[in-house]
């Protein structure tokens, strides 16, 4: 029998799973197979998560139908490009999951809306990402640049704001705020320092992946937030309205008029406490916009993207952050390629 292979690669993790008519049968996570968290080691990691996600997969189960990767790696077209080529690599040297009949790779911001979930999807996790769908195949985006570029108002911004307002209040550059408390508590958690400056500067740094460890600080931001203090209170407000205005950037592109329907999702929109997303709720609802949360394991959607595009296989024909790889034609893979021989050895 055939399933579908589905993968959500975001800046913090990875999941991956396998599915028949956009219904999960099984799923696996990992860490982050994201080329500038990784520092260049996400393929090796996605490699490993494929190799055991297949070697785990359900007996009846021998050869994948339509392959479906999402992944925050391809956020421009020449990433796209690369990142195609390193998964033709992959298959090359026999990944049996990427040897798929149809393989499809986009970046993990376009199956929301070509899935048909939304016509406005928003996600502020890690980093911030927006897309719009019109009717028509019309595609805008907005963000997704990575943090150095963009990602305003997403998990690193917010936490590293968050701690740089506390080095200022420190130096006597910026007002009393609560968050230095927050920090204590945060950079004691590894290092056992006190919260000053300087352990600050350690914990973010002695890791090697500033961007994840700035970014574990947000919560703390938001419940700080929550607890009335004004710094804080300031930082959330101000990511509400990067986040409304990467949503009415993409809908004015796409043209979209009328009650827009806007998707959210990500860890912090998503979160339980949920005070950033009744904030960015509350200035939809003033534009009379409907909005709606995206589910919580994000592959679901993606698996519902990779049943659809069985039917609608030119569904991404206007998507620039979406390209289908001709894995079995590359590879010359005829009627007896290696996963229905491992079938018959089965």
């Amino acid at each position: 029998m055939k399933c579908d292979l589905v993968v959500d690669g975001g800046g913090s993790t990875t999941r991956l799973g396998l599915a028949i008519e956009g219904r999960l049968l099984s799923r696996l996570e990992g860490p982050s197979c994201n080329e500038q968290t990784t520092g260049g080691r996400g393929m090796d990691v996605l490699a490993g998560l494929l190799d055991r996600l297949w070697r785990n997969r359900p007996p009846e189960f021998h050869q994948v139908g339509t392959a479906c990767l999402a992944l925050s790696n391809a956020g421009t077209r020449q990433a796209l490009q690369e990142t195609g080529a390193a998964l033709r690599a992959l298959a090359g040297r026999g990944l049996m999951p990427l040897q798929a009949e149809r393989l499809w790779l986009m970046n993990d911001i376009v199956p929301p809306v070509a899935a048909g979930a939304c016509d406005v999807v928003a996600i502020c996790g890690t980093g911030t990402g927006y897309a719009a769908m019109a009717a028509d195949g019309r595609w805008a985006r907005a963000s997704g640049m990575e943090y150095l570029l963009s990602d305003e108002g997403g998990g690193f911004d917010l936490g590293r704001r968050g701690l740089a307002a506390v080095v200022r209040m420190r130096d006597g550059r910026g007002p009393v705020t609560s968050l230095a408390e927050a920090a204590t508590a945060w950079a004691g958690e590894e290092t056992g320092e006190d919260g000053s400056a300087e352990a600050l500067c350690t914990r973010v740094h002695a890791t090697g992946a500033p961007k994840l460890t700035a970014a574990s600080f947000a919560p703390a931001v938001l419940a700080e937030a929550a607890r009335g203090d004004t710094v804080a209170g300031t930082l959330l407000a101000e990511a509400a309205r990067e986040l409304a205005a990467g949503i009415t950037a993409v809908a004015s592109r796409c043209h979209l008029t009328g009650a827009v329907h806007v998707g959210m999702g990500g860890s912090l929109l998503l979160a339980q406490e949920g005070l950033l997303r009744r904030e960015l709720m509350a200035m939809l609802s003033l534009m009379g916009w409907q909005w709606t949360e995206l589910p919580r394991d994000p592959l679901d959607t993606v698996a519902r993207l990779a049943h659809r595009l069985t039917r609608e296989p030119h569904r991404l024909a206007k998507v620039p952050l979406a390209l289908e790889l001709n894995v079995r034609e590359a590879l010359h893979l005829g009627p007896d390629t290696p996963l229905e021989q491992e079938a018959r050895e089965t």
